[in-house]
């Protein structure tokens, strides 16, 4: 009998738990304005063919989500893949997902803000417009030159892209900007 009460209170504890990850989930949504919305397969595809990575190279995915940019981008070359995640339910998601993907995807539960960008070839975004232009100094100040960036629907205020892939309602494919540094 007292191990059910056991099982009980673990199977409570747990609930409790979620619903604490899930508020703060929802606050960092609310707070940072910062909705959790994946790209899709072939968007993602199509943003690792721009990149053209090359083996070794460090892959930063800034708001990485459920981390399938950084999934997809360890299978197409030997890059070092890195994501930054804020949103708690989210970053757990990746976690788990990358986890069976690949040893060498990180995931790290941190505001790309406060990382310094400067070891990153590649830099993948999909992120909503008012962070563009705080994003554009940081690139400017601490990316080396070289580094390709490349954005999901949204341009980088202040940076000049060399390629832009229009937008094909047809195909499902948004606006897709890259920028060399």
């Amino acid at each position: 009998n007292l191990q059910k009460f056991m099982i009980v209170d673990i199977i409570l504890f747990a609930f409790i738990i979620f619903l604490i990850a899930l508020a703060l989930t929802a606050l960092v949504h609310i707070f940072f304005l910062v909705p959790y919305v994946p790209s899709k397969n072939r968007v993602v595809k199509e943003m690792i063919h721009l990149a053209k990575l090359k083996p070794h190279e460090t892959v930063y995915d800034l708001g990485c989500g459920d981390g399938r940019l950084l999934i997809e981008a360890s299978k197409k070359a030997k890059v070092i893949p890195v994501g930054f995640e804020i949103a708690p339910l989210v970053y757990v998601l990746a976690k788990l997902r990358t986890m069976f993907a690949s040893k060498r995807i990180q995931i790290r539960f941190q505001s790309f803000f406060n990382a310094n960008l400067r070891k990153a070839n590649v830099i993948f975004c999909y992120l909503i417009p008012n962070v563009m232009p705080r994003l554009a100094d940081k690139i400017k100040k601490e990316c080396k030159r070289g580094t390709r960036v490349i954005s999901n629907t949204f341009s980088i205020p202040g940076l000049k892209p060399y390629k832009i892939l229009a937008k094909n309602a047809e195909k499902g494919m948004p606006t897709i900007y890259v920028y060399k540094v």
